[in-house]
């Protein structure tokens, strides 16, 4: 199995420690298992620069593909793509979003990767308190309209700054949670979503109403419309209905 795991902070604090006991907990039940692993924000990107070569182009016209362009073939390489990350204000941390905001190129509405319609992946997000759920809520939306088909999350209050204070019940209880992941994952890659199948579809349609749109006013065609074109989609040969 292999895994790409993207570390959200650099900080040798509680959310170090997670990741030290997800990747000891994987090499005891998966021995056999490689991993990927990326550190925001030594491995990740500058900020967007807001240029859009990656809508009007692709990801690679953008001017950190440096940086963007081997995590994001590590993520399309992986069995388990796992995040692992605080909450910062009631959302991810500012170097993750960096990080996402330069993937908005690869969203279902523009430039799909089909690959992420058999990936797993899994959330690791601890908080000394509030705001959980809207920082899951911001990454699985990525994950989401990226087309990714199976997207699970474990969530933990710490309430404590410092890894030593933490209760031993919790960490035990979210190394259980943990250890039944890892065991999900192993069973194989997941079928296509219904959500992201309807993403699809919807967006086939979309495009479409945007090429006869752009067709009357006589602008030129989008590389989205194009790259749909030249992938089937528009026809209703989308990736799942293509044998390998």
């Amino acid at each position: 199995m292999k895994v790409c795991l993207i570390m959200a902070v650099s900080h040798a604090g509680v959310t170090a420690h997670i990741r030290d006991s997800f990747l000891q907990r994987l090499e005891a039940l998966a021995p056999k298992a490689t991993v990927d692993q990326f550190v925001l924000p030594r491995d990740g990107p500058p900020f967007c620069l807001g240029c859009k070569q990656c809508f009007i182009k692709d990801m690679d016209a953008c001017p950190h593909y440096g940086t963007t362009g081997g995590i994001w073939k590590a993520m399309l390489a992986c069995d388990l793509l796992v995040f692992i990350l605080p909450t910062y204000v009631f959302g991810v941390p500012g170097q993750l979003k960096t990080l996402l905001d330069h993937f908005g190129g690869r969203w279902i509405v523009h430039k799909p990767s089909p690959q992420m319609l058999t990936k797993r992946a899994l959330i690791i997000n601890q908080a000394m308190g509030a705001g959980l759920g809207s920082t899951v809520r911001q990454l699985r939306s990525n994950l989401l309209f990226w087309g990714t088909s199976c997207v699970r999350a474990l969530t933990t209050r710490v309430m404590e700054m410092h890894y030593d204070l933490v209760s031993p019940r919790v960490i035990n209880r979210l190394n259980q949670q943990i250890d039944r992941e890892i065991i999900r994952a192993l069973r194989g890659s997941p079928r296509p979503g219904f959500k992201a199948k309807a993403l699809y579809r919807g967006m086939a349609l979309g495009q479409r109403i945007i090429k006869r749109s752009q067709d009357k006013k006589g602008q030129t065609t989008t590389s989205d419309y194009t790259f749909w074109q030249q992938q089937g989609w528009l026809k209703g040969q989308f990736p799942w209905k293509q044998k390998a």
